[in-house]
């Protein structure tokens, strides 16, 4: 009888202690090899701010653009996931039969698609799912399958996120949403449909952005209202004592919020350190973060919007493909261009942070389930951690690196190794750049003198308002130039310029005049088109003639006034036009004046020009030919 009830104990014990869930199955968990710490990555010189309207003009599109998905489109959950195609299980490894896909499907009641259309907020931090339940689908035990892979978690979506309502579910627990983002289902009670008074007082706020995870925000009355998430949106009426002021009256601390976050080494660290450690959620199961997650929240608490899911954020800034090359390759391609802290790395089905070089490793910084091994087993990380990206190679278990399966990088801060490389016939390797003849020079030295001794990194040390007001903060961004650079791309003497000089027609039909600028780099090219342009804009508006007849000239091979620097007109890629009309700082007792109207300040900057109107030691009548600003992508 002892030894039966031992026996029974024992069944029960294993039967409950399902395979599907256990380390022998998901194999041994990685030596993550860093210390687990945003404290021991690298300290960058990256320095960028945004304003935040891109994305809360992105959050709050979808408020604008009236539902626009397809029906088919919106049920594509119900067409994929069907008890036909294939086994699919419950929380309990129990078959979903064919009588619970038919009820969710009839629950959700695509009858009324877009009968609501209204917008609404999120209340507190909620779930987004494909069917209208909270009920699980798993498929079999096989690692990387079972927990926490529930096909019917597509995100979530945190308190005060503005969405559309297309319909609710027939019980009316759901409501069917559309985001920046996605769509899906979310529980009814947590949102708010706004009417259109609310929408706009609503969409007209102050707003700041948290970044504190899973901190209790509670209102006057000490009751809680929600958990603060990284990236999520901080209406506020006002600051107060370090505190935003809620439109309800309670108070959210700068200390988890803050109206613009610089996006530095510092405050990059910050946020990770937030965001290290926190297991693994496929799809933002349990309120949690899978890789696209915490790239989407960890942008978004510096201002900057990133679509949900890993494919799309790959796709957009500025993209350097990796598919091809080597490992060796991959790896001194991201240390040569990628910034640290802005740059996601993309494999199939996955993204990572870039967070610098660490111990002679290139690390990175994501929300990981693990790698796959050569027996199809899994070896975990199963949370958000700092791992070398070859982690797992001291392994002979593991199937392949995430290196090897590394296919792009995006940065998405401005770059001006990548602007340079873009703009002009150079190559970078090992922080030189390589000219066309195989000549080099170093893209950093250091210098108290960046006027009259730039490196070529300095040339970037002020950020040019590219196609900006021309009420602009004044700014002497193109000043600091590189004379070596530029003798390397254009010519390093007077006749060496002249031999790479060719004619460019100046407003062939309003006054057809022959100058002269250099045919590299397309400079020639681009001030062709600029006339081009600007000969259509005279023709429809002839009294800017004025500013553009009796042109000052464009090759001439000269110092600056009252300095031993270069000019750019000494290498043939700069224009001064009109000078009657025109106004320079030596010559100026009153400050600062122009007459150059935005028009034709506009078509020049377009076309890669930068103007000397907008610097503090102005120069209204002169355009430079200086793409990298406009390459930068970012201005």
């Amino acid at each position: 009888m002892k030894n039966s009830l031992l026996f029974l104990i024992i069944f029960i014990f294993l039967g409950c202690a399902k395979q599907s869930y256990t380390l022998n199955e998901l194999n041994l968990r990685l030596d993550l090899d860093f210390n687990q710490s945003a404290n021991i990555l690298p300290d960058t010189a990256l320095n960028f701010k945004s304003n935040n309207n891109e994305l809360i003009n992105r959050y709050f599109s979808v408020w604008d653009s009236g539902f626009d998905v397809d029906i088919n489109d919106a049920m594509w959950a119900f067409n994929t996931y069907t008890y036909e195609k294939q086994k699919y299980y419950g929380e309990s490894h129990i078959l979903r039969d064919q009588e619970w896909f038919d009820r969710h499907r009839q629950n959700a009641n695509f009858a009324a698609y877009k009968r609501v259309l209204k917008p609404a907020i999120i209340l507190r931090d909620t779930a987004v799912r494909s069917f209208p339940t909270k009920e699980r689908l798993f498929l079999d035990s096989r690692p990387g399958e079972g927990y926490p892979f529930d096909y019917l978690q597509d995100s979530n979506l945190e308190a005060f996120h503005p969405v559309l309502v297309s319909h609710f579910s027939l019980d009316g627990a759901w409501a069917f949403i559309q985001s920046d983002s996605f769509t899906g289902f979310v529980a009814s009670n947590d949102i708010k449909i706004l009417n259109k008074k609310e929408a706009n007082e609503f969409r007209k706020s102050k707003f700041g952005i948290f970044i504190k995870d899973r901190i209790a925000i509670k209102d006057q009355s000490n009751k809680f209202l929600f958990y603060s998430r990284i990236g999520g949106l901080v209406p506020y009426t006002k600051i107060e004592n370090g505190n935003f002021i809620a439109p309800q009256g309670y108070k959210i601390s700068q200390d988890i919020a803050t109206i613009n976050l610089e996006l530095n080494s510092k405050n990059a660290k910050l946020i990770l350190n937030e965001m290290i450690g926190m297991n693994y959620g496929w799809g933002g199961l349990d309120e949690l973060r899978d890789c696209s997650a915490f790239t989407k929240d960890y942008f978004a608490s510096f201002g900057i919007w990133l679509p949900r899911n890993s494919k799309p954020q790959s796709q957009i800034a500025q993209i350097i493909d990796l598919k091809e090359l080597s490992d060796e390759a991959k790896k001194a391609k991201i240390v040569e261009f990628g910034v640290p802290y802005a740059t996601l790395l993309y494999m199939r089905g996955h993204i990572m942070l870039y967070t610098g070089v660490v111990d002679g490793k290139i690390s990175v910084t994501h929300a990981s389930w693990g790698l796959k091994t050569k027996n199809n087993s899994r070896a975990v990380i199963g949370r958000t951690a700092i791992t070398d990206i070859e982690i797992g190679k001291d392994r002979s278990d593991i199937k392949a690196l995430l290196l090897s399966l590394v296919e792009s990088m995006n940065i998405l801060t401005p770059n001006p190794k990548l602007a340079l490389q873009n703009s002009y016939n150079i190559k970078f390797q090992n922080n030189n750049i390589i000219f066309a003849n195989n000549s080099y020079m170093p893209y950093e030295i250091g210098s108290s003198d960046i006027l009259n001794n730039p490196s070529i990194k300095d040339m970037f040390a002020l950020n040019y308002p590219l196609l900006k007001p021309l009420n602009s903060k004044l700014i002497d961004a193109g000043r600091i130039r590189n004379e070596q650079f530029f003798n390397a791309i254009y010519g390093d003497s007077k006749e060496a310029v002249e031999a790479n000089l060719s004619e460019v027609i100046w407003l062939k039909n309003s006054l057809n005049q022959k100058i002269k600028f250099n045919s590299l780099n397309g400079a020639a090219k681009a001030l062709q088109k600029v006339s081009d342009e600007l000969d259509i804009l005279v023709k429809n508006e002839p009294n800017l003639i004025i500013y553009l007849q009796d042109i000052g000239g464009t090759f001439k091979y000269r110092n600056i006034a009252q300095t031993n620097r270069l000019s750019p007109h000494s290498w043939g890629i700069a224009i001064d036009i009109n000078v009657a009309n025109s106004h320079y700082w030596l010559w100026s007792k009153d400050g600062y004046q122009n007459k150059i109207p935005y028009k034709i300040v506009e078509i020049f900057e377009k076309n890669g020009f930068i103007w000397g109107g907008r610097w503090e030691h102005f120069d209204t009548m002169h355009f430079e030919y200086r793409p990298e600003f406009a390459a930068l992508g970012i201005n």
